[in-house]
């Protein structure tokens, strides 16, 4: 479990209203800076994971995700399933802290 002392997010989890800002140019260039990954097994896991980032942040503002068609996992599920190995392996059992705590 992520754990900080230092930092306060009373406003993660909590869904707010759609701004009404239109951030497709910004999400465009994170999608294409990752579609530029020249080894195909990595430029796969990561459209994924920045295709379930920017689904995590729709959900936030109450839009909808994406989901595949081909019976795959969403891609919001493979974020949370790569990022939850990912902890497990860098600290088993210890959690992880922020760089200020």
């Amino acid at each position: 479990m992520l754990g900080c002392q230092a930092l306060s997010m009373p406003e993660f989890g909590e869904q707010r209203e759609n701004t009404g800002y239109d951030g497709s140019h910004h999400w465009k260039v994170l999608h294409d800076e990752v579609n530029k990954i020249e080894c195909d097994y990595c430029k796969d896991k990561g459209v994924m994971l920045m295709s379930g980032l920017h689904d995590s942040v729709n959900i936030h503002l109450g839009k909808p995700i994406f989901k595949k068609a081909n019976g795959r996992l969403s891609d919001l599920e493979f974020l949370l399933k790569y990022v939850a190995w990912a902890v497990e392996k860098y600290t088993p059992g210890s959690g992880l802290k922020c760089f200020k705590c």
